[in-house]
């Protein structure tokens, strides 16, 4: 089903759920509401409205994945996998759209925990816990200076670095052992 007689110059996919459990643990239904919610949905709506997009030779798709798609973590298993979907079907999507010279634009953000409840009882022993507000501050100013991908906070920067140069095991000491990563999800309870 496509979109039609909608105009949309700024499409925001801002969907995610967390079950927040091993992978061990999850069933079938934690799995597919996972990745429907947080990959297949934003992939669905975007084809939707691409068409229009493109036809109209711009507009803008922001893509709200998440710095779990650049460390895996225990307890966040199907919750890393759909973002990390979500990040490289953006960026493919990016590729696409300039290749094609379409004038859409694509941008991907990957923030670390945001304090929405979505999160709650996660703890942070190096990078602070996100407030909305400021993150779509950054956001929108991502959107006005056509960034291709933002990562809050700043540290997050260094993470791909960190993964290319570290062996695995030196990279699970320093981001998870060291930085907490690993066990931020030891106390979450999420959104009651």
């Amino acid at each position: 089903m496509e979109a039609r007689g909608i105009e949309v110059d700024l499409l925001i996919n801002n969907a995610g759920i967390v079950v927040g459990k091993r992978s061990t643990d999850h069933n079938f239904q934690d799995i597919a509401g996972s990745m429907g919610l947080n990959a297949l949905a934003p992939m669905d709506v975007a084809h939707r409205l691409l068409p229009g997009m493109i036809a109209r030779g711009g507009g803008h798709i922001v893509n709200i994945a998440s710095a779990a798609a650049l460390v895996s973590n225990p307890k966040m298993s199907v919750y890393c996998a759909s973002k990390w979907a979500m990040a490289g079907w953006s960026d493919s999507l990016r590729l696409e759209m300039e290749e094609a010279n379409t004038g859409v634009k694509v941008t991907t953000i990957m923030p670390y925990y945001i304090d929405t409840g979505m999160f709650e009882g996660v703890r942070s022993r190096v990078l602070p816990i996100l407030k909305p507000d400021k993150v779509v501050e950054q956001i929108l100013a991502a959107i006005e200076k056509d960034w291709i991908y933002l990562r809050l906070p700043w540290l997050v920067n260094f993470v791909p670095l960190m993964r290319g140069i570290l062996p695995a095991r030196w990279f699970d000491r320093v981001v998870g052992n060291w930085f907490g990563i690993y066990r931020s999800m030891d106390d979450f309870r999420g959104r009651r």
